[in-house]
């Protein structure tokens, strides 16, 4: 391996975190149109169907819930879910053009109030859905 690929390999993958962190900055790597340009390859960092839909899921003196199950269920398709981390957090990838009911639930604290999420085609933001649930995690 030469040092000159190396080099080239550091700069390059500096250069696409430089890109992602930068988009709409004027980063030599980052475009107009959120476009990242690398050794001839042109990546559009937009063309990505699916959002994120993240949060956090907390008992009712608001402290953090781990391991509770955050539910996408779409009108149409397969239900998509996740476990929250131990500060609460959760992400989940959805499609625009799709109603979904998000819901978190864990034993011992029941299920969370269902929240309707309709994303509308087009949608280019993520959204941010909390969950609270009713009773005090022990």
């Amino acid at each position: 391996m030469s040092k000159k690929w190396i080099t080239l390999c550091l700069a390059g993958c500096f250069g696409v975190v430089l890109g992602i962190a930068g988009m709409g900055s004027s980063s030599a790597y980052a475009a107009e149109g959120k476009k990242l340009a690398m050794e001839g390859a042109v990546f559009d960092l937009k063309a990505s169907s699916s959002l994120t839909v993240y949060g956090y899921v907390s008992d009712k003196a608001f402290h953090p819930v781990s391991d509770a199950k955050v539910t996408a269920k779409p009108l149409k398709g397969a239900s998509q879910s996740a476990t929250s981390e131990s500060n609460g957090g959760y992400i989940l990838n959805v499609e625009p053009g799709q109603t979904y009911t998000l819901s978190a639930s864990k034993v011992g604290l029941g299920s969370s109030k269902r929240i309707k999420l309709n994303i509308k085609k087009g949608e280019e933001s993520d959204f941010i859905v909390n969950f609270q649930f009713k009773k005090i995690e022990r």
